[in-house]
């Protein structure tokens, strides 16, 4: 297997990842195609899947990998990320982050099967979707522009407003009542984006560093690794001593089942971690904000009356009729966020496009009757058996999959699972997820190093 080589080239300038981040439309649209023999199984257009090739295990486990220092980052690089204050700019380094550790541990473990910083590096991508906010105002100008629920709700306060001689509700303080509520939702989401790359960041980081340089398992080191886990975080510490198994194990379905196995236990601490985070963004008080907005608005236009009218206004204000015709704007213009938003977080960016998680996992294409990989279409592990009996609320197949209640773990996980399982050996989880590699060490909490 080739390594990867120190970059001796001069270091370019610094840069800040915002002024680099790729064009917002370009997010979820396919990504060039492939050869049809690496086709990812994200998409479901019916591609050929890839072909079964020669797994690489058995020749790692006789050499070092030796990961270049400087091509991921440790485990100061992952806290100097974590403490970055721009949201945006931390994601957008979070999710580099998260592709060179699992290219780290592709190269150490091989890329036959995916780790769980392959998967988190397509998730955090999604998340700086929401994180950026980049699509509500043309989503919810275009709504209150169409004869929709919003336009006709709109239209009635409107009429109301100028019997009264007010102005009509502009519809910029709309957006900005969506804005203020997609700021608590962007915050939650990136909040447990930055919580969870430093700490499952950190491990992946601290496992790079401890066995990068390994030929053969030595059950003493990793014990002593293991021993500086701390006591909350059992899941955790039996995914890496997992993946310290699956290192030099040489048989590609028990390797397989070992990756699997790690996947799911830290899938199924992340989860249980982001739990209030997913909660605060799902029950972000939505409605209160718009009302706050409209009202500010409407009693502005109102202090500018003359006298007369300014009173007569009031009046009118308090016998609850200007409410009336408010109202039903709010719930309308709440629930088209909640859609949006809902939307937002429901969907996975991946190689190729997106995953509705509202929707059943769709099959990857040539295996629309085997359903998962050859060497998980059965599970001997036990241990691997005894998780999925646990998560797995339809066994071996893809039917209710769908989360259709993403603020319940339990959904989530069923997802999830059936996710790692099915899609471990799509190589194009390996994709760099900005065409780019990260530079390391990272130079300042506010500025890594990007090229």
């Amino acid at each position: 297997m080739k390594t990867r080589r120190p970059d001796t080239r001069p270091t370019p300038p610094r840069t800040d990842v915002t002024r680099e981040k790729p064009q917002p439309h370009n997010e979820l649209k396919p990504q060039a195609r492939r050869p049809e023999d690496s086709a990812s199984l994200f998409d479901s257009t019916g591609r050929k899947a890839p072909r079964s090739e020669a797994l690489g295990g058995a020749a790692m486990a006789l050499q070092p990998s030796r990961v270049a220092p400087g091509t991921y980052p440790s485990v100061a690089d992952v806290n100097a990320i974590a403490n970055m204050k721009d949201p945006v700019a931390r994601n957008y380094a979070i999710t580099q982050g998260y592709h060179d550790l699992s290219d780290a541990l592709g190269q150490m473990l091989g890329k036959e099967n995916a780790n769980w910083s392959t998967f988190a590096t397509w998730a955090s991508k999604q998340a700086g979707t929401s994180i950026r906010q980049e699509d509500l105002p043309k989503f919810l100008m275009d709504a209150i522009k169409t004869s929709g629920p919003v336009g006709q709700a709109l239209s009635k306060v409107d009429d109301v407003l100028r019997k009264l001689g007010l102005p009509a509700l502009p519809v910029g303080d709309m957006v900005a009542g969506a804005s203020d509520a997609l700021n608590n939702v962007s915050k939650a989401i990136g909040d447990g984006n930055q919580l969870v790359f430093k700490e499952v960041g950190s491990e992946f980081a601290r496992f790079v560093d401890t066995f990068k340089d390994d030929t053969h398992y030595d059950a003493a080191k990793v014990d002593r690794y293991l021993s500086q886990f701390p006591a909350d975080k059992p899941l955790l510490k039996e995914a890496f001593g997992t993946y310290a198994k699956a290192m030099f194990e040489q048989d590609a379905n028990k390797k397989a089942e070992l990756m699997l196995l790690a996947n799911n236990q830290i899938g199924l601490h992340e989860q249980t971690q982001l739990q209030p985070f997913i909660e605060k963004a799902l029950n972000t008080p939505i409605k209160d904000t718009f009302k706050n907005i409209l009202n500010q608005s409407i009693d502005a236009g109102i202090q500018a009356l003359p006298f007369g009218a300014k009173q007569a206004a009031e009046l009118l204000k308090r016998t609850g009729a200007i409410d009336a015709a408010v109202n039903p704007l709010v719930d309308s213009l709440s629930g088209l966020f909640r859609n949006f938003s809902t939307e937002h977080m429901m969907k996975l960016a991946v190689p190729g496009g997106a995953l509705k998680l509202g929707n059943d996992l769709p099959p990857p294409p040539g295996r629309e009757k085997e359903l998962f990989p050859p060497d998980l279409r059965t599970i001997e592990n036990p241990e691997l058996k005894a998780l999925l009996a646990k998560l797995d609320k339809s066994p071996n197949s893809l039917h209710g999959t769908a989360a259709k209640d993403w603020s319940r773990v339990d959904q989530r996980m069923n997802y999830i699972i059936d996710l790692f399982r099915s899609r471990q050996s799509d190589p194009h989880l390996f994709d760099q997820p900005f065409g780019r590699a990260g530079r390391y060490p990272v130079a300042t909490p506010t500025q890594p190093r990007v090229s």
